[in-house]
């Protein structure tokens, strides 16, 4: 193709851009920055050097100069024939020949680009669709704000300078602590030119491929840029094999996910299930299933310890033993303990090869090696016992234990003597601020003067045979569930004077329920599979009403107490009482739940707060112990953002 041809087709590309934004009622021109950033001389100029940058993130020019020559899309409109039209076509054939030897120079504002010098170059390249372009840059540093594009941009700068990464960019707040996490790097960690290399080669793959399928999709579901796209990519596929990957494991992993990344789009994007299905009569499908479904479901259990030394694995195996028992020989339970996060996968791998169609991984941890195994086998059913999984192909499930926890509450804050009661917490992560502030809620609806003193037995300060270092706290609410080798006085509700403790309560875990009503759901047809209708990451969140929580009490207690906390439990069971609603003010004093208002399941699972009859609050990751900082890293309070509640929908009844 000639010059005064190739000239013609871009020109009719630009002036096609050039009508189309004036329809639109938008400027049709390059954007100028000077123009954006009045103060554009006055703020810091910082030089980058010479290097490639994306061609499609240069977007507009420094100054107005010779804006009218270009639409908006950098396509040339002036005339054929005009002294402009000659000079772009022999550049035009100059680089066709021998390639563009000449960079341009541009200021860098907010990770977009704006030429100074090279306009035509600009141009040609972009007719020619070329990816990247040389150039001398110069950075403008804006000031700093709280709007979301310049938090975006501050958060990138670091990452810039470990990196040199310049070609992907997020829509959300900590997307690059993230990726730093995925990828195995710390922050001021400088990385090798092979590490870059690695990087690029498993970026531009995956965008090829997502390319090709986003074409066909609708981009109203997508997420906002490529970058959000390849981040949910990577915590689903890992990092490690990535830049290894060629196209036919690519293209069969995004069609995996595909699903997920539409979800990343919508509102709401996970579904609460807050209570097993109502039954209901066989008809249509759900009789042929019945009659010719599968007539026995492998259902296999991972435990990070062995029940005996594991209170938290205990009461799931009795869970697994109670549902073999319910439902005889229409399951068959398989059991493996790996207490290796690095061996996570692998067992996954083995147990799905082994036949097991169902699997029920017991720890949050679990869940990156969940996702990567459902990648690559659809057709297993994983779901894993953690509060903020979202992802579509691994089905959430966890406990309301703040229902128990608000009833505990009650009776602690009866049977104080001196309005104080102790509170000991276990992990600082999500779904335990509402344990709390449910314990301290209910405290105070007995006892309007009662304060909740709170202290973690993961700190590295505790003590655990004195707590508080106080013994006017008697009245202690310390770690929930217990394994059949450990001192159950010290769990649940306890006393503790003069030296002696007494057992007043504590909570109970069925976690059978859960695991009967999903395991039943394959039996007879009922699960959904991802994509057949199913838009949403599915998350089972039981409580008092399903029988999956309940709390057993010491006869030693008061009648009339014990009275009133089984008529507050039945109430919340039907629905009648909810423990977070009418007035709530934080430690700050911010009231958030107004006197006529009540917070919905979402606000529960997104809360980060702690009432204000708590003192106390959430340590951070370097006050842990060890063992802890995995799980908090993951679902940490303070380490990772919460979700925000209109994330979440739920629903009363549906498996």
């Amino acid at each position: 193709m000639m010059g005064e041809e190739a000239y013609a087709r871009a020109r009719k590309m630009g002036l096609k851009e050039y009508h189309s934004r004036i329809q639109k009622r938008v400027s049709p021109y390059l954007p100028v920055l000077e123009e954006i950033e009045e103060q554009m001389n006055a703020l810091s100029h910082v030089p980058v050097g010479l290097i490639q940058i994306p061609l499609k993130k240069v977007i507009g020019t420094a100054s107005k100069g010779r804006t009218n020559a270009f639409a908006a899309n950098f396509m040339p409109i002036l005339d054929p024939g005009s002294e402009f039209s000659t000079k772009w076509g022999i550049l035009y054939e100059g680089i066709v020949e021998q390639g563009l030897n000449q960079p341009i120079k541009v200021l860098e504002y907010l990770n977009q680009y704006y030429l100074v010098e090279g306009n035509k170059r600009v141009s040609v390249m972009k007719f020619l669709d070329s990816i990247y372009i040389e150039a001398e840059v110069t950075r403008i540093l804006p000031k700093r704000t709280e709007e979301p594009e310049n938090v975006l941009y501050f958060e990138y700068l670091p990452f810039f300078n470990d990196t040199g990464v310049n070609y992907l960019w997020f829509s959300q707040p900590g997307s690059v602590q993230k990726l730093y996490e995925l990828t195995g790097k710390t922050p001021g960690e400088k990385w090798t030119s092979e590490e870059r290399s690695d990087f690029l080669a498993a970026f531009m793959r995956f965008r090829a491929e997502y390319k090709l399928r986003e074409a066909s999709s609708d981009p109203k579901k997508l997420p906002a840029t490529t970058g959000d796209a390849f981040l949910v990519y990577l915590e689903a596929c890992g990092y490690a094999d990535a830049p290894k990957k060629f196209e036919p494991q690519l293209r069969d992993e995004l069609k995996a996910l595909w699903g997920e990344f539409e979800k990343t789009k919508e509102p709401e994007n996970v579904t609460l299930v807050l209570k097993p299905e109502e039954p209901k009569a066989k008809g249509g499908a759900a009789l042929l299933n019945t009659l010719f479904g599968p007539s026995r479901v492998n259902v296999a259990f991972l435990y990070t310890r062995e029940p005996s030394q594991s209170g938290w694995t205990y009461w799931h195996d009795l869970g697994r033993i109670n549902m073999e028992n319910n439902m005889g020989d229409k399951v068959r339970t398989t059991v493996s303990v790996v207490a290796d996060p690095a061996g996570y996968e692998a067992e996954i791998e083995r147990l799905i090869a082994e036949g097991n169609s169902l699997i029920f991984t017991t720890s949050p941890l679990m869940l990156s090696a969940c996702m990567k195994a459902s990648v690559k086998h659809p057709e297993a059913k994983i779901l894993n016992c953690s509060m903020l999984a979202s992802w579509q192909r691994v089905r959430a499930y966890y406990v309301r234990l703040y229902e128990a926890k608000f009833l505990i509450g009650m009776i602690a804050g009866a049977l104080t003597e001196n309005d104080r009661v102790g509170y000991v917490a276990d992990y600082p992560i999500a779904g335990v601020a509402a344990n709390i502030n449910a314990f301290a809620l209910g405290a105070r609806m007995v006892n309007p003067r009662v304060k909740v003193m709170l202290e973690w037995s993961t700190h590295k300060g505790f003590n655990p045979d004195d707590p508080f270092g106080d013994d006017s706290v008697q009245i202690i609410s310390s770690r929930d569930v217990g394994a059949p080798s450990h001192h159950a006085v010290e769990y649940g509700l306890y006393s503790c004077r003069d030296g002696e403790k007494q057992s007043i309560c504590i909570p109970v875990l069925d976690w059978s329920r859960i695991y009967e009503a999903v395991a039943r759901s394959v039996l007879n047809g009922s699960w959904k599979e991802t994509g057949a209708g199913q838009s949403k990451a599915v998350n089972y969140w039981w409580g008092l009403s399903s029988g999956a929580v309940d709390l057993v009490m010491s006869q030693r207690m008061d009648i009339g107490l014990k009275r009133l906390v089984e008529l507050v439990k039945e109430h919340i069971r039907e629905g009648v009482f909810w423990p977070f609603e009418s007035i709530i003010r934080d430690q700050a004093g911010e009231i958030r739940c107004p006197v006529d208002g009540r917070l919905t399941p979402a606000d529960v699972i997104a809360m980060d707060w702690l009432v204000d009859n708590v003192v106390g609050g959430f340590p951070a990751k370097d006050e842990l112990k060890d063992e802890a900082r995995a799980l908090v890293e993951l679902q940490g309070i303070r380490e990772i953002p919460m979700p925000s509640a209109s994330a979440f929908s739920w629903k009363a009844e549906e498996v």
